[in-house]
């Protein structure tokens, strides 16, 4: 073999190799589900500056929530607490999940989803995946770590 053949075989060597651990990373990554989060951080900002009405349109508008504003209003001042900061969503999936389920046909998305706030308390909000693909609050409380 010349140098440059030799030369060639070790570059494409290297490049697969970091191509492969690049891809095992990025497979092992933790998915981010942003429309669940952002659901989530939209229903406690209007819950925070009491527009409980709009906050109950982010809802599945029953159970956990109250079936009225007013309900989800009487159910926050015993639930609602000062928060900072997203810390964590629940159940984790990889992109490498979230691919395999592709790939065999499943649905990707996962049904429900719970996103755990941080500040004054832990606060938990759960939100669904309604049949018309949207994604909605089914409940909400503080809770100790």
């Amino acid at each position: 073999m010349t140098p440059i053949a030799r030369r060639a075989t070790f570059a494409t060597l290297v490049v697969v190799s970091v191509a492969a651990a690049a891809t095992v990373w990025w497979m092992k990554s933790e998915y981010t589900p942003v429309e669940p989060i952002r659901v989530a951080q939209e229903f406690l900002q209007k819950l925070k500056e009491e527009q409980f009405a709009q906050a109950f349109e982010l809802t599945v508008k029953h159970g956990y929530v109250g079936r009225t504003p007013a309900e989800l209003q009487e159910i926050s001042q015993g639930q609602l607490c000062k928060v900072e900061r997203m810390v964590s969503t629940f159940p984790f999936q990889s992109n490498g999940n979230r691919l395999r389920r592709l790939v065999s046909g499943r649905e990707i998305e996962m049904p429900q989803v719970s996103v755990e706030f941080a500040g004054d308390c832990l606060l938990g909000v759960t939100v669904h995946r309604t049949k018309s693909k949207e994604w909605r609050v089914f409940g909400f409380a503080n809770h100790a770590g």
